[in-house]
């Protein structure tokens, strides 16, 4: 059984390159110790910007741009000790220059709770936004005014910033717990030899052929979450009564339209997601159907879903190497300038930190700041998911490149809605390319298959979760309690009704699942995930019809940051998610390789 490495015997060419931002934590205290204190902040506001805003533009330009500046600083730090703290989440060091600098963005942050209520109280405020120089920040401060009635008094808003920093201590926490506190039992295959098991190596554990393997894994690693059900039932309780309550201070109608209103989405548009996901899971039943008959199985358990529907012989292992070239390859309609950067930031500048190591988090990211190159997360097993997950968070990390070079800091921050459509377009392209240029390939019919896993994991099963939220958070709403029970009895009967009962069997841990899944702590972000790739898969078949156009209607997405409403963005992109059209279009892809697989496979 091999040993899991430590952080320092990683090589370093398997890191990413930090230098951007800090060359160490010497750089960055030094950084620290240059920030302005409270007092300093407190005292240029008082004499330059409290209660002057209104006299003139100028003065609240000149406001926007001192925030802006201290806030650039504060990212620096903050994404720098973060992702330090990713490495190795047991490293005290990384943890508490976390601590550090979440006091201080939040202490600093307070400062400035005055600054949305008085622009509120700016009589002309439109009329100065259609000149200079605050024509700049014409959408943020248009946002600003569609938020009037959310926005809160200064004492109030100086609250609820100093309590930020408490108040996302649940995510913490269940970060801590997944990723430092749960030590699995080794997983015994059908020839007795010992498998490890951890949050990397869980899901590929999974998709061993080895029945036994993939059982046993799953009952090890659910035996260990069951033992901590209490507490983490009373953590998810407190982050979803947080949020519940501070979206009735804010006058919303509850948690989930809180929620949605930064990224101006309609509660239709969640709710009508949901509706029509549910009127197609006779094709996930179907699909269920097929699996049991590839597969020869009893019954698809829940540790029989990822396992390939194709059996080769061929070793699918991808080297590093490989699986970059591959990608690099796969996304070359998007054009040469891309594709060059990409390449550079993949073989020269070290913008994916891809070994495994002990304590370093699960899952995989893209991440970075206006001022360094993006940053990617992910640890490399070989396997084709991982192919697909470097071509995802690539995705990611060329929207933010784009992104930065083309808008002001105030609008280079995209929203998540339109941002998982950038790295779900770049897995499309991957399954095109290999589909058309590996035609009737060991490679293609396992890329089907795992097109048919990826449809079921990023839409349906996302979809899944998003309705568990959506009725967890009714019950906050209506001021109830969690129990464990009560969440478990939820989340095993939306397995049944998503699943099916009749080809799917539901073993009794898998209504401890939601208790492992970190996007619960970012309230109401999973549907993203599925309507991303709705309008993602419509892209890539559009690029392949009409490649200009497309490619062009791309790119202003690429370029567009935050300056417009995501459904905005993305109605420019020719994608309406106001319709059931995307929706509509992704099933009837879904029916198609479903139909294939069962002919083929």
């Amino acid at each position: 059984m091999q040993k899991i490495k430590n952080r320092n015997e990683i090589n370093i060419e398997e890191t990413w390159d930090l230098s951007d931002l800090f060359t160490d934590f010497k750089d960055w205290e030094e950084n620290f110790k240059k920030l302005p204190t409270e007092e300093e902040v407190e005292n240029v506001i008082q004499e330059k910007y409290k209660n002057r805003l209104a006299i003139r533009p100028e003065i609240l330009f000149d406001c926007l741009k001192y925030k802006e500046n201290l806030s650039r600083k504060l990212e620096n730090l903050f994404v720098y000790a973060q992702l330090r703290s990713t490495e190795d989440t047991s490293d005290n060091h990384a943890t508490e220059a976390v601590g550090k600098i979440e006091n201080k963005m939040a202490n600093l942050t307070a400062k400035f709770s005055f600054l949305n209520p008085e622009i509120l109280n700016i009589s002309n405020l439109k009329l100065w936004l259609e000149e200079s120089p605050l024509d700049v920040y014409k959408f943020s401060l248009s946002e600003l005014l569609r938020s009037k009635e959310h926005v809160l008094t200064e004492k109030e808003e100086e609250i609820l910033a100093k309590l930020s920093v408490p108040l996302r201590t649940f995510d913490e926490i269940h970060s801590k717990w997944n990723n430092a506190d749960l030590k699995f039992e080794p997983a015994l295959d059908s020839l007795g030899e010992k498998h490890i098991v951890s949050n990397s190596r869980y899901s590929l554990n999974l998709q061993s052929k080895d029945r036994k393997l993939r059982e046993n894994t799953f009952q090890s690693y659910y035996q260990e979450i069951a033992k901590w059900r209490n507490t983490i039932t009373a953590n998810y309780y407190g982050n979803m009564s947080t949020g519940s309550n501070i979206a009735k201070i804010r006058k919303f109608s509850g948690f989930l339209e809180s929620e949605l209103f930064d990224d101006n989405i309609p509660i239709d548009l969640y709710d009508n997601l949901i509706k029509n996901v549910k009127a197609n899971l006779n094709i996930l039943h179907e699909s269920m159907r097929i699996r049991k008959k590839i597969l020869k199985l009893d019954k698809v358990y829940p540790y029989d879903r990822y396992v390939s529907l194709y059996e080769s012989n061929e070793n699918s292992y991808f080297s590093w190497e490989e699986g970059r070239d591959l990608v690099l390859k796969a996304i070359q309609p998007l054009g040469n300038e891309y594709v060059e950067i990409a390449t550079k930031g993949l073989t020269k500048e070290r913008w994916i930190d891809r070994a495994e190591n002990e304590g370093k988090r699960s899952g995989a990211f893209s991440w970075g700041t206006y001022d360094s190159r993006p940053y990617m997360l992910q640890t490399w097993t070989g396997t084709l998911g991982d192919v697909y997950t470097l071509a995802h968070e690539l995705g990611h990390s060329m929207h933010s490149y784009y992104s930065n070079k083309n808008q002001p800091y105030h609008n280079a921050h995209y929203a998540i809605f339109v941002a998982e459509v950038a790295s779900t377009l770049n897995e499309a392209l991957l399954s095109q390319y290999i589909l058309r240029e590996k035609k009737g390939s060991n490679l293609a019919k396992y890329v089907l298959s795992e097109n048919l896993e990826n449809f079921e994991g990023t839409v349906l099963r996302q979809v899944l979760f998003a309705n568990f939220e959506r009725e967890a958070a009714k019950i906050v709403d209506q001021n109830e309690a969690f129990t464990p029970e009560r969440l478990e009895e939820l989340f095993l009967n939306m397995n049944k009704e998503w699943y099916g009962e009749e080809h799917s069997g539901f073993p009794d841990f898998i209504k401890h699942e939601w208790m492992r899944i970190p996007h619960f702590y970012s309230a109401f972000y999973v549907y993203k995930y599925a309507t991303s790739y709705c309008a993602s898969l419509a892209l890539s078949e559009a690029l392949l019809k009409d490649p200009d156009t497309t490619r062009k209607q791309i790119f202003n997405l690429l370029k567009a940051g935050g300056s417009k409403a995501p459904l905005e963005i993305l109605l420019d992109a020719g994608i309406d998610f106001l319709t059931p059209k995307p929706v509509e279009n992704a099933f009837l892809n879904y029916q198609k390789n479903l139909t294939i697989a069962e002919n083929e496979l």
